[in-house]
């Protein structure tokens, strides 16, 4: 079947909308499945809190099981992201409110040179998270999972949302 001339544009028109439907729904079919799959494998591992994470500005390592007896939270994120900063400063205000919360910002996609020397979060620990960022295959960042006392996975959330820092981490030290 051939197309008159007329009839031509309105044909692409109508591909052109189909194929941005097709690629979209792909799109969110894809990042869902990635969501899934990392909280998962969060679930799953019995290896997270003995990985090591190295210190940044020394030559210590660390490990979540370290923080055993206390609530911890790592928290995957990069200096030059304005919603990891948001995110990291509302996780502040909660670690200032609970004296038994841990803090680990685990720096990913990102040189640690970019750090200043004085800390922004005096109270969190700073290590490089590159490669426990990607053993996980963590999806995006800001990024965090929460531990309980026993090292063992409460939550993990991805990207920022208003209140995800505070709000939906509070809940858990109720």
């Amino acid at each position: 079947m051939r197309l008159k001339q007329k009839q031509f544009v309105p044909f692409m028109v109508v591909v052109a909308i189909i194929t941005m439907a097709v690629i979209m729904f792909s799109s969110f079919n894809f990042t869902n499945k990635q969501h899934q799959r990392f909280v998962e494998d969060v679930a799953e591992s019995d290896s997270l809190s003995v990985m090591e994470m190295r210190v940044i500005g020394n030559d210590g390592v660390i490990q979540m099981a370290d923080y055993k007896g206390q609530k911890s939270l790592l928290v995957f994120w990069a200096s030059w992201s304005d919603k990891s900063r948001t995110m990291l400063d509302e996780i502040q205000l909660l670690q200032n409110e609970q004296d038994s919360l841990a803090v680990v910002a685990a720096l990913v996609k990102d040189a640690e040179e970019s750090l200043a020397k004085e800390k922004e979060y005096p109270g969190f620990v700073y290590t490089d998270g590159a490669h426990f960022f990607n053993y996980l295959k963590v999806p995006g960042f800001p990024s965090y999972i929460l531990f309980d006392e026993d090292t063992k996975v409460l939550t993990s959330n991805i990207g920022y949302e208003k209140g995800v820092g505070y709000d939906s981490l509070k809940v858990w030290f109720e």
